[in-house]
């Protein structure tokens, strides 16, 4: 059964235009979705890149992961840290491992190492369990593997931490076309117009999606926030059967 357009929704759309937004550019973070690190959307692993001088933090803290194996295929160029002690193996003597959920890595000066060939970059691979389990074994289900392309930048960093998002919290039935057509809803309903700033976060929002980001991750990139997301989606889902909008070809 569809939604009417109540007088309190057209109340809760006329704030579209005026949720405060925060330039993604200023942030000193971006987000990767944890299904494309995963491998899981069918797009190349998300880049890392490191800057001379800087480190880059990679948090897992959204996921509620713990990380319990690191892999660099390159370790003369970058250094790990982590946020508690990372074992290297269970029976390592003296070693008490913690629960760690952030990586800091950092650009060094290359070593040579024999038979180790150079290239341009390098794989971060990370093995991760999810928190909950006894005595820290937890069933293979419970594991996920992430990986991530290390890239070197020059200059100044453009972020310094990259952090991975869970699952969309938007109903898996609802996606980045359900947001459109919500979004044309709004437009033809005089709620939102395509000179407003908001309208282009929304365009660069569906963008990010429809290539394959997450929704989380595509939202705080483009500065939207979960919420228009969401009551755009159930616009468009309550739609569906609309017959279709001409007002704008998005």
């Amino acid at each position: 059964m569809k939604t009417p357009w109540t007088p309190w929704i057209v109340v809760g759309a006329l704030s579209l235009a005026g949720i405060p937004l925060e330039s993604a550019q200023a942030q000193s973070a971006y987000s990767v979705s944890a299904s494309h690190a995963q491998g899981l959307t069918g797009s190349q692993a998300p880049v890392i890149h490191l800057w001379p001088g800087y480190g880059t933090n990679l948090s897992f803290i959204p996921t509620n992961e713990t990380i319990v194996r690191v892999w660099i295929d390159d370790p003369s160029r970058v250094a790990l840290d982590f946020d508690q002690p990372l074992c290297p193996t269970a029976a390592e003597s003296g070693c008490v491992s913690g629960r760690p959920s952030v990586i800091h890595l950092r650009r060094i000066q290359g070593l040579a190492f024999e038979n180790l060939p150079r290239a341009s970059g390098t794989l971060l691979t990370v093995i991760t369990e999810t928190s909950g389990g006894v005595g820290g074994a937890l069933p293979e289900a419970n594991r996920r593997l992430y990986e991530f392309r290390i890239a070197f930048g020059t200059g100044e960093p453009n972020y310094h931490t990259v952090v991975v998002n869970p699952a969309s919290p938007i109903h898996p039935l609802l996606g980045p076309g359900d947001v459109r057509r919500g979004l044309q809803v709004a437009e033809a309903r005089g709620l939102i117009a395509q000179n407003q700033d908001l309208w282009n976060r929304l365009q660069t929002f569906l963008r990010l999606a429809q290539g394959g980001l997450a929704v989380p991750a595509a939202a705080e990139q483009a500065g939207v926030s979960s919420e228009v997301i969401t009551r755009l989606a159930e616009w468009g889902a309550n739609a569906r059967d609309d017959p279709p909008l001409n007002s704008t070809a998005l």
